[in-house]
C-alpha cells in the first residue's frame, strides 16, 4: 500500500526542471499541493494537503521567478504525476505561452521514457507480436512539462498548475 502523505512531501521537494541548469539557482521556486473538493453549492474548495486518500484530487500549484539578472531562454516546467495517481488531462494550465507535454513509454523499442504533446500515441505490443497504435490514456504519463516559449525575463513570475486523482 502507498503512503500518500509521503508522495506528497516528495512532490514539494523535486518539481522543476531548468535549461541552462547554471541558472537554477537564480530562480525562486514553489510548489504547494492543495486537496480539491466541492462544496454544496457546487463551489471548488481548496485545503493544502497534508494527507491524502484514494479518490481525492489534488492540484499543484507552481510558482517560478526569476531573480537573475537577466533573461533565461530554454526554460521547461516539470511536475511529477505521483505513483499511485492518474493526471486529469484537462486541467493543466499555464499563464504565460508554453507547450504542454506529458511523459511516459510510449515506444517499446525506446529505453525509458519520452515526451509528447497531447495526444499521446504509444504503441502497444500484441500478444501475437504484432504492434498497434493507440492513444495514450491519463494512467500511462508519469510528469507533466511546460516549455517556455519565449525566455523568462528578469523579475517575471510564471504560474503553472495541474490535477491527478488519487487511486
Amino acid at each position: 500500500m502507498l503512503n500518500h502523505s509521503k508522495i506528497i512531501a516528495r512532490i514539494a521537494i523535486a518539481s522543476l526542471v531548468l535549461v541552462p541548469s547554471a541558472a537554477l539557482a537564480e530562480l525562486e521556486s514553489d510548489m504547494v499541493a492543495y486537496v480539491v473538493a466541492v462544496d454544496n453549492a457546487g463551489v471548488e474548495q481548496y485545503q493544502q494537503a497534508e494527507s491524502v486518500k484514494p479518490g481525492q484530487v489534488i492540484e499543484y500549484h507552481m510558482k517560478h521567478t526569476n531573480s537573475f539578472d537577466n533573461a533565461i531562454g530554454g526554460v521547461a516546467i516539470v511536475g511529477p504525476v505521483p505513483e499511485g495517481s492518474v493526471l486529469v488531462v484537462d486541467r493543466s494550465v499555464s499563464d504565460v505561452a508554453a507547450t504542454f507535454e506529458v511523459r511516459g513509454e510510449f515506444n517499446p523499442d525506446s529505453a525509458g521514457e519520452e515526451w509528447s504533446t497531447l495526444p499521446a500515441q504509444r504503441i502497444v505490443v500484441q500478444a501475437d507480436g504484432s504492434r498497434m497504435i493507440e492513444t495514450a490514456r491519463a494512467e500511462h504519463f508519469t510528469a507533466v512539462r511546460w516549455q517556455l516559449a519565449e525566455p523568462m525575463q528578469q523579475g517575471a513570475t510564471v504560474n503553472h498548475a495541474y490535477r491527478v486523482e488519487v487511486q
